[in-house]
């Protein structure tokens, strides 16, 4: 088990070095994403650290590598945006040009951010002390030991979740879910899905990715609305000509985002909700 962790630990890293080379010389669409799914699951991997050694420090070992993820969450949101909007305008048959270009602005802005941060830190290697520091927990951990801490981090994630699914007033629960249910696909990845001790492991992990894909589409379309919200701030009814067009798609992506939001309770409630997933 040992060795597969600290397989997977170095997978992430690399996956992390070679997208974030590639952020830097494009800002590429699909690098950004690779790059902060790397990131997402090292965070993973700190969270089983604080399970088996509970003074471990997780601001600490992130480091600088925190605010690097943050940006990059600027210029994310603003390229999926684009996506999906243009994804709308051609469903709709309806221009937004308007809108398009807002959000080019938006992402320009947000890469000038993320270039004058690495400015500043031209020297600092973003995942070195976290490399060091877990590849030496991890190898003081014994095989059970890790195993035993997954499983118990994954058992206290989706019963943290089972609770919050109880509330569906306030999206932040939903947020918090989404989080939870990718710590728990992050997590159980290190174990062999095709492990005869671990007969339901395949079959839950293609439960939790069909739940993320859920949980992410209808984040992009909460984020969506956020962003529509923003742009409209400035402008009224009577003035701004484009209004109706806009009041159309914020209807649009608010009923989308109300289907996926019951689509994720019927599943929560029917696949995930009771009984042992590992």
């Amino acid at each position: 088990m040992l060795k597969r962790l600290l397989s997977y630990l170095e997978k992430q890293l690399s996956a992390f070095d070679n997208n974030f080379v590639k952020v830097c010389d494009s800002f590429d669409f699909d690098a950004i994403h690779d790059m902060r799914v790397a990131v997402k699951r090292l965070r993973a991997l700190m969270i089983l650290a604080e399970k088996l050694e509970p003074s471990f420090n997780t601001a600490e070992t992130e480091g600088e590598l925190r605010q690097l993820f943050k940006l990059s969450g600027k210029m994310r949101d603003a390229q999926v945006q684009q996506s999906l909007l243009a994804d709308y305008a051609q469903n709709l048959n309806i221009s937004f040009g308007e809108y398009d270009l807002w959000l080019r602005n938006f992402e320009k802005k947000s890469i000038k951010k993320f270039t004058s941060y690495l400015k500043v830190n031209t020297s600092t290697d973003f995942t070195r002390n976290l490399s060091q520091t877990l590849s030496e927990l991890f190898n003081k951990s014994e095989n059970a030991q890790i195993v035993n801490a997954i499983n118990n981090l994954v058992e206290d994630l989706l019963a943290k979740v089972r609770e919050m699914n109880e509330d569906q007033q306030h999206d932040e629960q939903l947020h918090e879910i989404r989080r939870k249910l990718k710590q728990c696909n992050y997590l159980l990845s290190v174990f062999d899905k095709d492990d005869p001790d671990l007969p339901k492991l395949s079959e839950t992990l293609q439960l939790l990715e069909k739940a993320n894909d859920l949980l992410g589409e209808w984040h992009d379309h909460d984020v969506a609305r956020e962003f529509l919200f923003n742009f409209l701030s400035n402008k009224s009814t009577v003035d701004y000509p484009g209004y109706s067009r806009y009041k159309l798609l914020l209807e649009k992506t608010g009923e989308r985002k109300h289907f996926l939001h019951m689509e994720i309770v019927r599943m929560m409630e029917s696949e995930l909700g009771n009984g042992d997933l590992i």
